[in-house]
């Protein structure tokens, strides 16, 4: 299983959405990262979707800049996304349709049964 998805966005500022498939921190990953950020020559903003690893609250996002080669560190800082963003439903996509890691996941109850009927959250 892979830990992370990239998702190509087509939005004017974020232009790759990371979701996180583990509940360990997004910076555990950052070399396997860049890497895969390499292999698709990306540069520009990105946002990681940190669901599984931080719940859904303020911290749930976190953007950056990946400037082709590696990351900005001062540019990191958690971003809010609203709750009727496009964004926010690749991650609650991706649970719905491995329930397995939903119901292992930290999340609530009601999450999970929210996510497992198809509500993004």
């Amino acid at each position: 299983m892979n830990n992370f998805d990239i998702v190509k966005l087509d939005n004017k500022e974020i232009k790759i959405l990371v979701i996180m498939k583990t509940s360990d921190s997004p910076f555990d990953f950052v070399n396997e990262l860049q890497q895969q950020l390499r292999t698709i020559d990306f540069s520009g903003l990105f946002v990681i979707d940190e669901l599984l690893h931080s719940g859904n609250n303020e911290e749930r996002f976190i953007s950056g800049f990946f400037d082709g080669n590696s990351f900005d560190n001062s540019k990191f800082k958690f971003e809010y996304i609203d709750k009727k963003s496009i964004i926010r439903s690749y991650m609650c996509n991706y649970l719905k349709s491995d329930l397995e890691v939903l119901n292992y996941s930290s999340l609530t109850e009601k999450q999970q049964k929210l996510i497992s009927h198809g509500c993004v959250i």
